[in-house]
């Protein structure tokens, strides 16, 4: 399998079922979510949907503003008939992070009404506060775009990794790490914290090409390597590979990298996971959310990676039905698959600016 449409829906629906269904025992102790589900903890991940729909958080809200800013930076260099460059896909998917804080209630600075065009800030279940990071927040509130030159602070909190999977979709082998670092740096100026989304978006490109999930990260790792401050990223990673080769999955493995809301801890999480159980995708999943930490990031991004490498046709219909925002998520995924039509329906979907 190699850049199949399958992989596209895989990575979006993957990271949002992955977030959704961590969601609801997010932050609690291993000790609560046993209280509630057993002593095996979530032994079937439905058992978190209380057979409704599985809410979506900030994790998949900004994801799709993500993918919604890549496709619009293709739109723009179409109709400006410019090369696409890495700062200005930063600043396209910067304009669409100032249309997710619209949705979660707070206002642009700056900004007038017809600002808020295209159609994912017009998904009426997205306007809704989901108790995004902090940092997140704050940056984007100011109005300031942050870069990898002038960083905006030091947080190395795992607001980046959780968005910039979709980059890997869509951007090339060249570009792929330093347009998910420099996507990361809009909000986050810690080296650790945009390294981080830099190492998942190559990460998700490899599996794209049909690379192993060892190959992949292996690759992603040589590109991370040529960056300064890359120890703390480094060591989170090799420690997943070298605890997943004792091939015992446990939760104190995964609880050992901390409690998953530091960027290098989620990714690392993550990486964890999906190479305990690189064929299933479900116990995989199960492995970062029964934990007593950031349940939703970690599997938000096993389920980026896995869903990528797997593919839809391995994700169980129920998790994909339970999920709220599926067919608008599809909807994403096939057109980031597309990448770009010449005509106004499209447009009007993402308008270039």
């Amino acid at each position: 399998m190699k850049r199949s449409k399958e992989q596209f829906y895989g990575c979006l629906l993957g990271g949002a079922i992955g977030d959704a269904f961590g969601a609801p025992v997010k932050s609690m102790k291993y000790e609560e979510i046993q209280k509630l589900y057993g002593e095996e903890g979530i032994h079937e991940l439905i058992q978190t949907s209380d057979r409704g729909k599985v809410i979506i958080t900030d994790d998949t809200q900004l994801t799709m503003f993500t993918a919604e800013g890549l496709l619009r930076s293709i739109v723009r260099a179409n109709q400006k008939q410019i090369t696409k460059t890495r700062k200005d896909t930063a600043m396209i998917i910067f304009r669409a992070y100032l249309r997710w804080l619209y949705t979660q209630g707070l206002s642009t600075p700056n900004w007038g009404s017809k600002a808020y065009d295209g159609w994912i800030v017009q998904i009426k279940k997205l306007h809704g506060y989901r108790e995004p990071g902090i940092t997140c927040i704050t940056s984007l509130g100011k109005g300031i775009m942050g870069t990898l030159e002038k960083p905006l602070n030091d947080s190395k909190r795992c607001g980046t990794v959780i968005r910039t999977a979709p980059i890997g979709l869509v951007e090339n082998e060249e570009d792929v790490f330093n347009i998910g670092c420099r996507v990361g740096a809009i909000t986050h100026g810690h080296p650790t914290a945009y390294l981080a989304s830099g190492v998942l978006s190559a990460f998700i490109f490899y599996l794209l090409e049909g690379y192993s999930l060892e190959e992949g990260i292996g690759k992603s790792v040589e590109e991370l390597k040529t960056y300064r401050n890359h120890e703390e990223c480094l060591e989170a990673i090799e420690r997943a590979i070298e605890l997943a080769k004792k091939g015992d999955p446990a939760r104190g493995d995964v609880e050992s990298f901390g409690d998953g809301f530091s960027a290098q801890d989620a990714l690392g999480m993550a990486i964890y996971c999906s190479l305990c159980y690189p064929n299933n995708f479900e116990a995989a999943l199960k492995l970062a959310i029964n934990q007593s930490g950031n349940s939703n990031s970690a599997a938000a991004i096993t389920g980026n990676i896995l869903g990528t490498y797997l593919g839809i046709s391995k994700i169980d219909e129920q998790l994909i039905q339970a999920l709220d925002l599926q067919k608008e998520l599809s909807k994403l995924a096939e057109d980031l698959y597309i990448r770009f039509e010449s005509n106004e329906e499209w447009i009007i979907r993402y308008p270039g600016w």
